[in-house]
């Protein structure tokens, strides 16, 4: 089963470029070494300040358990006491982790996720439904990619869940590769609305948004100097 790891860190904003600076020294090395897992780095800034996110596929927990981690890739490329002080730098610049491990849910998409040609901006929405409300959450995701497909908008989704992280939740990922896309797409109610109907269309999304508890959406960027991609 295919699975997708997210390393999330919240950075201190009078540390930013000395986070920056110390991922883009080891993601060069990294690069330079052609053993290291790939993964891609985005960077995000909303109602948590300045996210760092590290995304990385693997072909299923026993390749994940298998894998070499971060700690001990950054100690392997420097040696054991310089990479302890870059990850105790790195560790200084950080004010709170999170690490998430997303199954793709293709049937809900029917999208398959590309890890090695990651588009330079990504919508991302994560969705808590309410505790009975994981069926209506589902359908509504359906719904509006079947509304975007039908109407023929040029956004896809990429459908996720976690099976290690907040279970029971969904995070819904649309490729951008023009920030001008997102200025000429409807919102949910009137793309649903034209794509069913208006009366169809506000009873969907009134029955969908009841069953979610909360919403969350950020904007990310690819950044290719802080990656080590295939």
């Amino acid at each position: 089963m295919p699975l997708i790891t997210v390393l999330r860190q919240n950075v201190s904003g009078r540390a930013a470029a000395q986070h920056e600076r110390l991922i883009r020294f080891v993601a060069q090395r990294a690069r330079e070494d052609g053993n290291t897992f790939n993964w891609s780095t985005r960077i995000s800034t909303g109602s948590e300040g300045r996210v760092v996110g590290f995304v990385s596929g693997v072909d299923g927990f026993a390749a994940l358990a298998g894998r070499e981690d971060a700690d001990a890739m950054i100690r392997r490329l420097y040696g054991e006491g310089d990479g302890n002080a870059i990850l105790e730098s790195l560790g200084e610049a950080v004010t709170s982790t999170s690490y998430t491990v997303l199954s793709p849910r293709e049937d809900l998409s029917g999208q398959v996720v590309q890890l090695d040609n990651p588009p330079p901006l990504l919508m991302v929405t994560r969705l808590r439904p309410t505790p009975s409300g994981g069926l209506g959450c589902e359908e509504l995701i359906r719904k509006v990619i079947e509304a975007a497909a039908k109407v023929d908008e040029d956004r896809r989704y990429n459908v996720l869940t976690p099976a290690v992280g907040e279970l029971g939740t969904y995070t819904v990922v649309q490729g951008v590769t023009d920030p001008a896309q997102l200025d000429s797409q409807a919102q949910l109610p009137e793309l649903l609305a034209e794509a069913y109907g208006a009366a169809e269309g506000q009873k969907i999304f009134a029955e969908g948004t009841a069953c979610i508890q909360e919403a969350q959406s950020e904007l990310s960027v690819l950044r290719e100097d802080l990656s080590n991609l295939s």
